[in-house]
């Protein structure tokens, strides 16, 4: 993969794999397309727009963290796989392509497969055996209903090495994942939901205040002033500063 092909990446749209224009995306979403390799072999590949300057570098520190979050989930079946970074792009990631529809999908077509929340609660105990808190399993768009009715999870960009956190910090980034599978089940399966799990979601559930949305909202507070609009880079200086620490302790 080229330079200039990382810079068409930003073209691409999710599904189709076709070119589409990009004005209308978030500055700090990354693009998503779908290809298929000489070999046959269909991967998801994920960049991110800038790759120049002081945003460049930062999303960097993305693409590096997250490819070194898959790299220690290589093998779990629930997980992407396959995981690749070019050196010519180095805000990309690709993985193998992970067949599945989101469950908020899944859902409206009324059929939410037999012992799903289940599996998912178990796989997100697996996941932190292997000392990784994914840390954003209570966003449905990251939960996918595989073909065989399997869940798998995707978007590792948020998540941390447990063995580096605090014994509390490392106990609460758990208690934060299982939380969100409760989230969904209590969503898109509450019938199924045993009693025991509702009574404890119901007692500790919080609403997630650390989303992006959030946390730029908050970050908005605090540097306009004015009334003007705040600058990209004042944006993302705070994260920023904690994915490179991330980044090069793990």
């Amino acid at each position: 993969m080229s330079e200039s092909d990382c810079t068409t990446l930003g073209s691409f749209d999710l599904q189709s794999g076709q070119a589409v224009s990009v004005s209308g995306r978030k500055w700090y979403k990354p693009v998503i397309c779908i290809d298929t390799n000489a070999s046959g072999e269909k991967r998801s590949i994920k960049t991110y727009r800038y790759q120049q300057g002081p945003l460049g570098q930062y999303f960097r520190l993305l693409a590096s963290h997250e490819y070194r979050m898959l790299t220690q989930v290589q093998g779990v079946a629930f997980t992407p796989q396959r995981v690749k970074r070019e050196a010519a792009c180095s805000n990309t990631i690709s993985y193998g392509y992970v067949d599945g529809v989101p469950i908020k999908e899944q859902f409206r077509k009324g059929d939410i497969p037999d012992g799903f929340f289940f599996r998912l609660y178990q796989a997100v105990s697996e996941l932190h055996d292997k000392g990784i808190a994914h840390m954003d399993v209570g966003n449905s768009g990251n939960i996918l209903v595989s073909p065989d009715g399997k869940p798998m999870l995707i978007d590792f960009g948020s998540s941390v090495a447990l063995k580096w956190l605090p014994s509390i910090t490392r106990a609460w980034a758990r208690k934060r994942d299982l939380l969100g599978v409760l989230k969904l089940w209590r969503r898109y399966d509450d019938e199924t939901m045993p009693e025991v799990l509702r009574q404890y979601y119901e007692r500790y559930y919080r609403k997630n205040i650390y989303t992006p949305k959030r946390f730029f909202k908050a970050c908005k507070r605090y540097w306009l002033s004015d009334g003007e609009e705040m600058s990209e880079l004042g944006a993302i200086v705070g994260v920023f500063f904690v994915l490179w620490f991330l980044t090069t302790i793990v």
